[in-house]
């Protein structure tokens, strides 16, 4: 790899300090690079695949608006971290001499990572958005809980009431799943997290459903003397306002996140070290 977009969040890299230093050292290398100094200006699916690889300054939510951008384009992006924990960011910035040289010599995997795909029908008519970590149905602006009843397969699998449903790819599973008391995932298998936000009910737990199922979640009516309004999040960087009666039906994308990686050690190493336990 010698050819590198650098997408920087500008409240992170203040001053676009680091990203400046990548820009000169590939360049100074033999390579090149351009810098996209904030992330705003780029609309989605505009990512030249002139690039071989996307360089990612920021955090996990930097990493995850850019899978949108990138809006199926299969360019492999790797993060510099920035943020706090960071489980999609690969690097610190102590590293990022060591980074570049196993970039120049190709001295890395490439993991495919499995996106979720959203079909929302409800006034407006039908919505289809994809996420890279999750698909969230919850309450809008209201401290009341929220009414949902899931289908699955285009069955009637359970009604849940709570602040909320969550579905979660393995990638996701160490995002707001882990919050939420969801199970931990391996990265690379192909499978969805169902878990309950904050249920009414002492016995709700996560259920694993496979890569081929649809899940579709309605909001239902929970009171009559109050707006019962939903909100179904993408990754929380795509949002959509759902009323009684609107679906959200749930499957498995055909689009990917390519994630370059270099540290080999398992995604639980990487909890222990980043969240300690």
């Amino acid at each position: 790899m010698n050819s590198f977009l650098i997408i920087a969040n500008e409240t992170k890299d203040i001053g676009f300090k680091w990203s400046k230093y990548i820009l000169d050292k590939v360049n100074s290398c033999g390579g090149s690079a351009t810098l996209q100094e904030g992330m705003d200006s780029l609309p989605a699916g505009d990512i030249s695949v002139e690039f071989d690889a996307i360089i990612v300054m920021g955090g996990d939510g930097t990493m995850l608006r850019v899978a949108h951008l990138l809006n199926g384009q299969e360019i492999p992006v790797i993060g510099v971290n920035l943020g706090t924990v960071g489980f999609l960011t690969e690097v610190v910035v102590a590293e990022i001499d060591a980074m570049l040289d196993r970039l120049f010599n190709n001295d890395f995997v490439i993991e495919d990572r499995m996106m979720l795909s959203g079909n929302v029908n409800n006034s407006d008519g039908s919505t289809k958005l994809d996420a890279l970590n999750d698909i969230v149905l919850s309450r809008e602006n209201s401290l009341r809980m929220n009414a949902v009843r899931i289908y699955v397969n285009n069955k009637e699998f359970d009604t849940m009431e709570g602040d909320g449903i969550l579905i979660s790819t393995p990638t996701g599973s160490t995002g707001y799943n882990l919050s939420a008391g969801g199970p931990i995932v391996q990265p690379d298998a192909r499978l969805m997290v169902m878990t309950p936000i904050s249920p009414y009910s002492l016995s709700r737990r996560s259920v694993i459903f496979g890569a081929d199922d649809i899940i579709t979640l309605e909001l239902l009516e929970k009171r009559k003397d109050t707006e019962n309004v939903g909100l179904v999040s993408f990754d929380g960087a795509e949002n959509l306002t759902m009323q009684v009666g609107d679906k959200v039906e749930i499957t498995v994308s055909d689009k990917i996140f390519r994630l370059i990686k270099l540290d080999e050690a398992s995604v639980y190493e990487i909890l222990r070290k980043k969240i300690g336990g």
